[in-house]
């Protein structure tokens, strides 16, 4: 069974306020890659991930868009 996903905020402008954001991670030498589950606004999630990289030195975290499948 194949499936489609919807983007949940625009693919190409990222503005600060727009909704539909989380934070996502992976280790730099280990391979294991996850995301925080709250979702959260464009500019909230860099802030986030740049707090987070400041503590975590091993990981590297990004703002991720949050897909919906459409089954």
């Amino acid at each position: 069974m194949s499936g489609t996903f919807s983007f949940k905020a625009d693919t190409l402008v990222h503005k600060p306020e727009d909704p539909g954001y989380r934070v996502g991670w992976k280790y730099k030498y280990q391979f294991e890659k996850g995301h925080l589950d709250e979702e959260m606004t464009y500019g909230e999630a860099l802030k986030k991930s740049s707090e987070l990289a400041a503590k975590e030195p091993d990981k590297t975290f990004w703002p991720e868009m949050v897909l919906t499948p459409n089954f």
